[in-house]
């Protein structure tokens, strides 16, 4: 009888303890998996994509979203709400891929169906694999956080790393010092005070590039991913205007596609896949042949990742419907990114002049924003 009672007062206290934890982790939520930030009462640092960006995407008021890969962390929303007029978040997926991406667009719309505007990256990678593709090398994935099973919350109610380090820092950091609020989504995943930019930073960078099987993708298995993963949701949404764009990568990167011999067979891909894309009435996909910025490496950290110049320049080209590929231009846009990247002086990247001031090439691009205004 006595252990009864023992056995029975333990699991009280047992369950009065795991209540009470997870009563403060529901209502301090630094995922914001069950509602809106506190920000009057907590500060709430934006600073893990893939455990954070759901809760934003769900309980976030917004008309417009900017997603992606790593190639849209350095937008500033404040840019595209005064560009657009809008009220944008910014929930990029760094290295993701388009199935990722388009998994949590559906998400988005689905909770804001009247979102006004999509600006996405569509990284010439993703074309090349197949259309449920996820990134598994990249780390355990909070399942817990994305699907429907309120059962598994127990790793998010009752995890240790988000006890100690982040709820148990945000009451203190609320009581002590009056901290409260929230990162904002133009320093949301913005690297760009953690980097060099210029001739020596592309070259010394050391990026490790995934390997494709070129021979293996076909037709089937492009269209399998584009109407799953770009069109479908378009389509389904014919009030939303999906802006798509295809990252202006450096020289440098096409450098090694024609080293390797892959070359003819990206802009081959990219032809028949954005054959299918530019069709859409409510999609806008966008391609520039702006050499003189991608033949630049001073706007480059490394071979594809841009400086955020870049970004506003581009959110003023969209907005302005520059670059924009349609059924009469696309190939031709290809035809001359081909027929330049075959031909480039790539050894006239060696003796391009490294610019002191990383940013003496954003004033060039905002003088020609400028000047268009």
């Amino acid at each position: 009888m006595k252990n009864k009672t023992w056995l029975l007062i333990f699991s009280v206290v047992l369950l009065v303890c795991v209540v009470a934890i997870s009563s403060v982790t529901v209502h301090v939520d630094p995922y914001m998996h069950y509602h809106k930030p506190l920000t009057n009462k907590f500060y709430y640092e934006l600073d893990n994509q893939r455990s954070q960006n759901n809760g934003i995407i769900k309980h976030f008021d917004y008309d417009a979203v900017i997603t992606g890969t790593s190639m849209t962390e350095t937008f500033k929303t404040s840019e595209m709400n005064k560009i657009f007029g809008c009220n944008a978040i910014k929930v990029p997926f760094s290295g993701a891929s388009f199935k990722e991406i388009n998994d949590n667009l559906e998400v988005a719309l689905k909770t804001h169906p009247n979102i006004k505007y999509v600006i996405r990256s569509l990284d010439r990678y993703g074309f090349l694999v197949d259309k449920n593709e996820m990134r598994e090398d990249l780390g355990d994935y909070p399942e817990y956080l994305y699907d429907n099973n309120p059962f598994n919350d127990i790793e998010y109610l009752l995890n240790r790393d988000i006890l100690y380090n982040r709820i148990y820092n945000m009451m203190l950091d609320a009581r002590y010092q009056g901290k409260v609020g929230i990162t904002s989504f133009d320093e949301y995943s913005n690297w760009m005070k953690h980097y060099k930019f210029g001739k020596d930073a592309v070259m010394n960078a050391s990026i490790k590039e995934k390997e494709f099987d070129y021979l293996g993708i076909d037709d089937e298995k492009i269209r399998g991913t584009v109407e799953q993963n770009i069109t479908n949701l378009a389509d389904q949404y014919p009030n939303t205007q999906f802006y798509y764009f295809l990252p202006p990568y450096s020289a440098v990167y096409w450098k090694k596609l024609k080293e390797d011999g892959t070359l003819r067979k990206q802009i081959e891909i990219e032809e028949y896949a954005l054959s299918l894309i530019v069709k859409h009435r409510n999609i806008h996909v966008f391609g520039w042949n702006r050499f003189d910025i991608t033949d630049n490496l001073n706007n480059y950290k490394d071979s594809t990742h841009y400086g955020e110049w870049v970004n506003s320049w581009m959110l003023y080209q969209m907005h302005q419907d520059i670059g924009r590929l349609d059924e009469s231009n696309y190939q031709s846009y290809l035809k001359e990114l081909y027929d330049h990247y075959m031909n480039f002086d790539y050894n006239s990247l060696i003796t391009q002049t490294d610019n002191e001031d990383d940013f003496e090439s954003a004033r060039e691009l905002e003088k020609e924003i400028s000047n268009n205004r």
